[in-house]
C-alpha cells in the first residue's frame, strides 16, 4: 500500500509514522508513506499558499495553484483513491476502512485555515472524508487516522491476521473487554470464563460482551450489524436484564443457561432427575419452572408460609437469583426481596428458596444428593 500525503506541515506527521506498528510496517516494506510539502509547489514569490476569501468573510483558504501543481507533479501513473480530509465529507467508519484498504494506493490533502480552494477539489480529488462532528485546525490529524486505520488491514502489518477481525466495528460490534497478566489487579479478578481454558466458553462470553457493549453504548450499530438468530435471542435477554433494577452482579448468559440443570442436580434426589429434567426444564417455553419438582412430588420440602418463613430465618450472605422468565441469573444478597417468578440458592447449592409464577406459591428445600 502507497500512501501519498500532501501537507503544509509535513514535520506534524513524521513523528507517528516513525514509531510502534505503523514505524515497522514502514520499515518492513509494508506500507509506504511519502509526504509532500505544499508549500514547496507554490508559485508566489513570498512562498504564500492561501488567500483572502472571495466574498468576504474571516480567515484564509489554501489556494488552488500550490495543491494541484503538487499533486499533479507526483502522481503521474498513480492508480488508486484521491481523499481530501474535511469536516463536510463522509464520516469514516470501519466499512469506508475496508474500501480503502482495496484501493492500490491513497492521496491524503491536509487542508488547513478556512479550507480550500474547491477548484483544486474539483481538479485533483475524489472525495472528502471526515474523521467526525467536529472541527481541527489541519487535516492532519485526520490524515494519520486514515493512515493507521488502513494500514491495520494490510497483510502482515499486525502481528496475527485475526486480530483486525474481531475488533470493534469489524465485526460490526464493539469489541469485547480484553484483560492479561496479572489475573489479580486491585482486587479485581480476570472473569474466570478466560481462564478456565474452554474456547467455546470464551467464544461465547466474547460475544455476550460485545452484544452487551454495543447495547449500552452504541444501540445504533444494531441495526446494521450482521446478527444471527442466537445474538438476537440474546439481545432480548440483555434487553430484559437492561429494563431490571437487580441490586447485584448479572453473571453470564451462558451460566444462566446451565442454572436448571445444576438446580435439579443439587436438589432432586438422582432417581428423579431424569423426570425433573423433563417436567422442569425441557420442551417449556419459559425455561426453569423449577418449583413444579415439588408440586409433582419430586422434592420433599417445605412449602407455603413455613417455605419462605425457613430461608429469612437464616438466608445466606450472598445468593444465587435466578429469574426463569427473564433467564437471567444474578449474585446478590442473600436477603434480597424480590416479588414475581424467582429462584434463590445459597453459593454452594446447599439451600433453595422458590417462589412460583404466579408469585404467591412458595417452596424451599435442602441439599438432597
Amino acid at each position: 500500500m502507497k500512501i501519498k500525503v500532501f501537507t503544509l506541515f509535513p514535520e506534524m506527521l513524521r513523528p507517528m509514522l516513525s514509531q510502534s506498528i505503523l514505524g515497522r510496517a514502514i520499515k518492513n516494506g509494508l506500507l509506504e508513506v511519502e509526504l509532500y510539502d505544499i508549500r514547496a509547489y507554490t508559485l508566489d514569490k513570498h512562498r504564500r499558499t492561501d488567500d483572502y476569501p472571495f466574498g468576504g468573510g474571516a480567515g484564509m483558504v489554501m489556494s488552488a495553484q500550490p495543491i494541484v501543481d503538487a499533486i499533479e507533479a507526483n502522481t503521474r501513473g498513480f492508480s488508486g483513491r484521491r481523499v481530501y480530509l474535511s469536516p463536510r465529507g463522509r464520516r469514516l467508519d470501519q466499512r469506508i476502512v475496508e474500501e480503502l484498504a482495496q484501493e492500490e494506493g491513497l492521496v491524503l490533502l491536509c487542508g488547513h485555515y478556512e479550507g480550500v480552494d474547491q477548484r483544486a477539489l474539483d481538479a485533483v480529488i475524489d472525495e472528502e472524508l471526515s474523521i467526525g462532528d467536529y472541527v481541527l485546525t489541519g487535516g492532519e490529524l485526520g490524515a494519520l487516522v486514515v493512515i493507521d486505520a488502513v494500514a491495520r488491514l494490510v497483510p502482515g502489518v499486525l502481528g496475527s491476521d485475526e486480530s483486525p477481525e474481531d475488533e470493534s466495528f469489524t465485526t460490526g460490534l464493539l469489541e469485547y473487554p480484553q484483560y492479561t497478566r496479572p489475573a489479580e489487579f486491585r482486587g479485581r479478578a480476570v472473569p474466570e470464563v478466560l481462564l478456565n481454558g474452554n474456547h467455546d466458553h470464551i467464544t461465547a462470553w466474547r460475544r455476550e460482551q460485545s452484544l452487551r457493549l454495543t447495547l449500552e453504548r452504541r444501540p445504533e450499530l444494531l441495526e446494521t450489524a450482521p446478527l444471527t438468530d442466537a445474538d438476537r435471542a440474546m439481545l432480548k435477554r440483555l434487553r430484559r436484564a437492561e429494563a431490571l433494577d437487580i441490586p447485584g452482579e448479572r453473571l453470564e448468559l451462558r451460566l444462566a443457561d446451565q442454572f436448571p440443570r445444576q438446580w435439579i442436580n443439587a436438589f432432586v434426589p438422582e432417581a428423579s432427575r431424569k423426570a425433573a429434567r423433563k417436567q422442569c426444564v425441557s420442551g417449556r417455553q419459559h425455561v426453569g419452572f423449577l418449583w413444579q419438582a415439588f408440586t409433582l412430588g419430586l422434592i420433599d420440602g417445605l412449602t407455603g408460609d413455613e417455605a419462605e418463613a425457613a430461608w429469612r430465618a437464616q438466608p445466606p450472605e450472598e445468593a444465587l437469583l435466578f429469574l426463569p422468565d427473564e433467564g437471567l441469573l444474578y449474585r446478590v444478597p442473600g436477603a434480597l426481596e424480590l416479588p414475581g417468578h424467582v429462584v434463590l440458592t445459597d453459593p454452594d447449592m446447599t439451600r433453595t428458596f422458590l417462589r412460583a409464577a404466579d408469585g404467591r406459591r412458595f417452596y424451599a428445600a435442602v441439599y438432597l444428593s
